[in-house]
């Protein structure tokens, strides 16, 4: 059950402390093709991946993309750039993503011709709704098969792999000679991490991926294309500055864009007095304790996120970062967000473009401009108030139904269930969903205690390649029975890589978000159920730690902490009560089902 969803670019801070990191591999680099030439274009690839400090290629072997990892065979004996294989080449994409979102380098993905490179489409879709930097490798059959029928071809003769890609990537080109291939790899990452980021794609025939190079390449300084930032223009940092010196109620509206400029906005918040709202995709970058936090805003969300955004609360909105979809915004709700009331202040300008009624836009690297601000404001440049420790309620964010969370029922609720775990998990643990029914239950009970900097504790459908960049942050996933179904093969990935992520299971036997949608719009109830199945049998034959949890007396007694000190996945498949109705009104709303 995926979905394209919004998302920015990576943390800059962690781009800028690769410098060092990257100038000794750059230096390691050129000392090794000092000592031996680069034999093939391939290899060739893997130089400039490693120039970027990429540490995972992506993808599944075949035989016109087999140069590729004869060249990554080569890498990972001298420490450079490895391969993860995945089991599915969508899988592959998605785990680039993750990858990337959680390290901030370019996440790298990869597949042979035809059906490989197909396969990866809605993993790609995926980063490119998300601007997710991304570089996508795919074979051709050689170019002297063009139009012979070769096997799996996939040229602009054939199924049109680079036409198909075309409308889900920033850049995708076909590298018809030798010579393109660093000047076409170059622009492609450069249009990865540019004022519009996204994934990009070189389709690349197997004997030019094969061919020697024919010079030295030159290995340029590639980090620079990572932290491209946007200066904001003094006159509108001057203008927004006095605006929001004579405004008294203000609320900031975060995205995942605002991930870089979270510790300037909450310093800027506390001096004001101002309080905080988050998009979906923006949960987990403040403290659901932070006493100015009033949760989350769009679906899945919190009515006391909805009030805070209304005329009598706030003069002015300052949303920063977000994409203004119709999940970010309680379906372009005009009584909150979507006023002349805004100021939008992105670095991507397509997302700008998405608010024509706001007062004021400003297109700039949102922590230079809040930086700016406090500068102006003569404020105190680090946040001065602590999240408070407690076992209860965050006191300003509102909950449904706050009584299910303590119910000790023959079922388990699945508000309990979430509750429980984020009492239960470590502060900085980060989460991970899909995007069934449980993300709208993470998005609307799991409370986040631990303030991150420079990082989103709440990720969509990008564990296993969230965890390959950063293995020392507790994470677990929470995903559906319908999702395992489908996905569920990649858990294998993580078992072979020692990746250690809970899977946590919702098992209520059916596609929930399609059966509660159906009921709640009176429609006709079809094609929702699922067989039952017991994935810890299923965790078990494939050698993964696995257990089924069926009562509320099993979920208490499970010792999470030894969980999470396993070199591996574990697999809680957890029995929950499928006749809870999860927070998904403002979606039916949208789609013009609900039924008052």
């Amino acid at each position: 059950m995926l979905s394209f969803k919004e998302w920015h670019h990576p943390g800059r801070e962690k781009v800028r402390d690769m410098d060092i990191t990257t100038s000794k591999r750059s230096h390691k680099l050129q000392t090794i093709s000092a000592q031996s030439a680069v034999k093939e274009n391939a290899d060739l690839i893997i130089d400039y991946l490693s120039q970027l400090s990429v540490d995972y290629v992506f993808g599944i072997p075949g035989g016109a993309i087999e140069p590729l990892y004869n060249a990554l065979a080569r890498s990972q004996r001298s420490g450079g750039p490895q391969p993860i294989v995945a089991r599915h080449e969508a899988g592959a994409a998605f785990m680039a993503d993750g990858y990337a979102r959680e390290s901030g380098k370019l996440g790298v993905c990869c597949a042979t011709t035809g059906p490989g490179t197909t396969n990866l489409i809605t993993g790609v879709a995926c980063a490119y709704s998300d601007s997710t930097p991304m570089l996508v490798i795919t074979a051709q059959t050689s170019i002297a098969t063009f139009g012979r029928g070769a096997l799996q071809e996939s040229s602009s003769t054939g199924i049109d792999t680079v036409a198909m890609l075309e409308h889900c990537t920033r850049f995708s080109t076909l590298v018809s000679h030798a010579d393109q291939l660093p000047y076409k790899l170059l622009t492609a990452i450069t249009y990865a991490f540019g004022n519009t980021p996204g994934p990009v794609h070189l389709s690349i025939p197997v004997d030019i991926l094969r061919a020697p190079v024919n010079q030295k390449p030159n290995i340029r300084q590639l980090v620079s294309l990572q932290n491209q930032i946007i200066q904001p223009d003094p006159n509108s940092i001057k203008q927004l500055a006095t605006l929001l010196k004579n405004t008294k109620k203000a609320v900031f509206v975060l995205g995942k864009g605002a991930q870089d400029a979270v510790p300037e906005i909450l310093a800027f918040a506390e001096q004001k007095n101002w309080p905080l709202v988050t998009t979906p995709m923006g949960k987990g970058l403040v403290s659901s304790y932070h006493p100015l936090f009033k949760g989350v805003f769009g679906w899945g969300g919190h009515q006391s996120a909805v009030d805070a955004l209304k005329l009598k609360q706030a003069d002015l909105i300052i949303a920063v970062g977000t994409v203004l979809d119709e999940g970010g915004t309680c379906g372009w709700d005009q009584e909150t967000i979507f006023s002349e009331r805004l100021i939008h202040i992105d670095a991507n300008s397509s997302h700008l473009s998405r608010s024509p009624m706001a007062q004021m836009h400003i297109h700039a690297t949102p922590k230079l401009v809040f930086e700016g601000l406090i500068k102006k404001h003569k404020f105190s440049k680090k946040s001065q108030l602590v999240s408070p420790k407690t076992s209860g309620f965050p006191q300003q964010v509102s909950l449904l139904n706050k009584n299910r969370c303590h119910l000790v029922a023959e079922k388990i609720k699945p508000q309990f269930l979430i509750w429980h775990l984020c009492q239960q998990l470590p502060d900085n643990t980060s989460v991970v969903t899909d995007s069934g029914n449980c993300f709208l239950w993470g998005i609307h009970y799991w409370m986040h205690r631990a303030q991150a900097k420079y990082k989103n504790l709440f990720l969509i459908d990008m564990g296993i390649g969230a965890a390959l960049a950063d293995r020392n942050t507790p994470r677990i996933c929470l995903t559906g029975d319908g999702s395992m179904l489908m996905n569920g093969n990649e858990i294998t990935v993580a078992q072979q890589h020692g990746l250690n992520v809970i899977f946590i299971i919702l098992n209520d036997h059916a596609l929930g978000m399609v059966k509660h949608g159906q009921r709640q719009a009176k429609a006709e109830a079809i094609g929702f159920d699922l067989p039952k199945i017991n994935f810890a049998q299923f965790a078990n034959t494939m050698g993964i730690v696995g257990y089924r949890i069926e009562s509320v007396n099993d979920l208490v007694d499970l010792d999470l902490q030894e969980l999470l000190a396993i070199n591996g996945p574990v697999v809680l498949d957890i029995v929950i009560d499928g006749e809870e109705t999860p927070p998904m009104d403002m979606r039916l709303k949208v789609l013009g089902t609900l039924n008052n």
